[in-house]
């Protein structure tokens, strides 16, 4: 079946129409490309299919850089040049704005850095056996994202953690004979510092080889902590951590502040681009001598403590106990003296403590309860300023926040994932 890929759309899929007039969503495609697809699911309204020959490729079309691009799901656009993939996620940015009537100006689309490539400060590897009990590291394969594909690097990640993916697997296979229980590797990374961190996730309590597998790893230079993780069920989601090696924190500078990074902590994926980020941030708060801040969905403390020199007061809401925890020793460790970090759902906030505050949002991807908007729409804030990596989510919600009375004036679309779909945008929004 043929297709002219007419658009990208979001989550990275191409658009095309069949000849009945459905859309079709394909993956691993280029605006412009003719291609001949296999359907992989069909709905009254539309389908998803895959790729099969390329007929006659677009003008845009390059050859990625990866050698498992067409396999691994972890990537979108390395067959786009990163200039036409700085203007899709434009569009895309438009687009969806568009469609929940939001009039708004959306300024040019700005890289996070200038790095293209080896950008993540973090990453997660699943392990697997082949039927010669060889085990090897793998990314969630395409198109189907429950099957995995051998990897043996990364170009999103830094050479020094490829570098740790072949030593652990060497040491796996030449030393164990029981290998079953590995289940996930986790590298971090401090990209200004070359801390790095592993954490290693069994289904097992125990860490078959442990003493060798610290051996080989604290010799690779910047590991500055290994931590041993057991999830019985195979659920990330209450894991029992154990440190094996060295300090229980690493540590990222973002500008001329320091941050540590726990292993339950959540830090920006690329750590070139966040000053670019948070920059914007600072710009659009506009932030004057004597005003008070308050960080909702403050995670770790970064934004607050990154404008805490212009503030009279930072205040930061985190439901995440061990954030909290992260956010008051880097405040310590910044000498920051005017932030305070409270344990608390941001929804529970009072309008008192939001009158004639400068506020932040920056909430998970699922973006805002309505509840909060509501009482958003109810205080006479100074500032709001809504920062988002998810377009569908922060376009509804400003649909929403027009509705009660509040617009967005001005967004800036910040790449902070080069060969992804994601975006970062960064609002301000008044009454």
């Amino acid at each position: 079946m043929q297709v002219k890929i007419e658009k990208m759309g979001f989550a990275g899929s191409g658009i095309g129409h069949l000849d009945d007039g459905r859309v079709v969503f394909v993956k691993k495609v280029v605006p412009g490309d003719i291609v001949e697809i296999e359907l992989t699911d069909q709905k009254k309204d539309f389908a998803f299919g895959t790729v099969k020959k390329i007929i006659k490729p677009s003008e845009m079309r390059i050859d990625p850089p990866c050698k498992y691009f067409y396999q691994c799901g972890g990537c979108e656009h390395q067959n786009i040049s990163y200039k036409n993939q700085l203007s899709i996620k434009e569009n895309l940015v438009k687009e969806s704005l568009s469609r929940q009537k939001i009039d708004a100006q959306v300024l040019p689309i700005i890289a996070g850095s200038d790095k293209e490539l080896y950008y993540r400060n973090s990453i997660r590897f699943i392990f697997t056996l082949d039927k010669k009990n060889q085990i090897a590291l793998a990314r969630h394969g395409y198109p189907n994202d429950k099957e995995l594909v051998v990897v043996d690097e990364c170009l999103l990640q830094s050479e020094k953690s490829n570098l740790i993916l072949e030593k652990l697997r060497c040491y796996i296979n030449e030393n164990i004979d029981h290998k079953t229980s590995f289940w996930q590797l986790k590298i971090r990374e401090g990209k200004r510092t070359s801390d790095i961190m592993v954490e290693i996730i069994t289904a097992s309590d125990d860490l078959p080889g442990e003493d060798g597998i610290v051996d080989v790893l604290k010799n690779v230079d910047g590991v500055k902590s290994i931590y041993h993780a057991i999830a019985p069920a195979k659920s990330l989601l209450n894991l029992r951590r154990r440190l094996i090696f060295g300090s229980p924190v690493i540590q990222e500078k973002i500008g001329s502040y320091t941050f540590q990074i726990s292993p339950e902590s959540f830090f920006q994926t690329n750590s070139a681009g966040v000053k670019t980020l948070y920059d914007k941030i600072k710009e659009f708060a506009d932030i004057k001598i004597g005003d008070e801040v308050v960080d909702l969905y403050c995670g770790t403390g970064s934004i607050g403590i990154y404008l805490s020199t212009l503030a009279k007061k930072v205040t930061g809401i985190e439901v995440v106990p061990q954030a909290i925890r992260d956010a008051k020793d880097n405040a310590k460790i910044n000498k920051i003296t005017n932030c305070e970090f409270i344990q608390s759902d941001s929804s529970n906030i009072s309008i008192e403590q939001l009158n004639n505050k400068i506020i932040i949002l920056d909430p998970p991807r699922a973006g805002l309860a309505k509840d909060l908007i509501l009482q958003l729409a109810t205080c006479n804030f100074k500032n709001l300023v809504y920062v988002s990596c998810n377009p569908p989510t922060f376009a509804r919600d400003l649909k929403y926040f027009q509705i009660v009375g509040i617009s967005a004036k001005k967004i800036q679309p910040v790449d902070m994932f080069p060969q992804t779909h994601h975006t970062e945008l960064v609002a301000i929004l008044s009454k």
